[in-house]
């Protein structure tokens, strides 16, 4: 359980970075957890419009997919797929959604959003595609500068990624850290820095003041 001195360290640290990405043209919305995230994007999203999203633990944990099928929202599953070349064509798909569901891999402390991604999926629907994008993020992903956030996403959170989906030939696993490989399975072929939102309110960053996600 988090000690109360770490939240409200966090929920300060929230409020002036607040501020910061609100000048960058993004939307934030401060969540004491992720249930609280929950009922909030459940409010943001219309019924009546699609929902697709990204690979995310800290999504997946907040139960907001399972929500949205239980209220029969149109959603774009790819997880739904029964062959590869299904799985592809939904991700596509993906991308022309209403509303896109994602995390955050990093956030510096001007606000910055740095991410990582294997594919390319769920980078993409950040820069650009669905209307609106709903980002969850703990507040303990809020890392320095630029290139400190940049290196704790490619040392830490990249190798907890690859763990957990079983890249085996990736040094990530076979030595714990980064190698800034090539190999077929590298989970970092991808690196995207948003510094601003071209569209004011487009993507809407949920800051969760608990620690969750990788």
């Amino acid at each position: 359980m988090m000690k109360n001195y770490v939240k409200d360290r966090y929920e300060l640290a929230a409020q002036t970075l607040s501020k910061k990405l609100e000048r960058r043209n993004f939307e934030v919305i401060i969540c004491q957890d992720l249930e609280a995230a929950k009922k909030s994007a459940l409010r943001m999203i219309a019924s009546d419009k699609t929902v697709g999203f990204g690979g995310s633990i800290t999504v997946e944990k907040s139960g907001l997919i399972e929500a949205l099928y239980q209220r029969g929202q149109q959603m774009i599953d790819r997880e739904k797929t029964e062959t590869p070349e299904e799985r592809h064509r939904v991700m596509k798909q993906a991308l022309t959604a209403d509303y896109f569901l994602t995390s955050i891999n990093g956030i510096s402390e001007d606000g910055q959003l740095v991410n990582v991604d294997s594919v390319g999926n769920r980078v993409a629907a950040l820069t650009y595609g669905p209307d609106k994008v709903l980002a969850f993020v703990s507040m303990r992903k809020v890392y320095g500068d630029v290139e400190t956030t940049l290196e704790m996403v490619r040392k830490n959170t990249a190798p907890l990624n690859a763990h957990r989906l079983g890249l085996e030939k990736t040094p990530c696993i076979k030595k714990g850290n980064c190698g800034d490989c090539l190999q077929p399975e590298c989970i970092c072929n991808t690196i995207v820095i948003t510094r601003r939102s071209m569209v004011k309110n487009r993507l809407a960053i949920f800051l969760l003041l608990e620690d969750v996600g990788l």
